[in-house]
């Protein structure tokens, strides 16, 4: 599974680092990503926001609260 690690990431340059993201593995054909946020959560609600751009389902990560799951397909 794909992973993007936010940390170090400013929250102005979230939307853009995650479209890309997205995009990039949408393309690849890829399932299931993962989004690691850590225990922020305006970070959360940044990329949150810009999953439901893309229509696409998302969870937190049982075992890691800073880790978001979405399913590409």
């Amino acid at each position: 599974m794909k992973t993007l690690d936010l940390h170090g990431i400013k929250h102005s340059e979230v939307q853009r680092v995650v479209d890309v993201f997205l995009w990039d593995n949408i393309q690849k054909k890829e399932k299931e990503v993962e989004i690691i946020t850590g225990i922020s959560e305006q970070m959360k609600v940044i990329v949150k926001d810009c999953i439901k751009d893309y229509n696409m389902e998302c969870n937190d990560d049982l075992l890691n609260f800073g880790k978001i799951i979405v399913k590409l397909v």
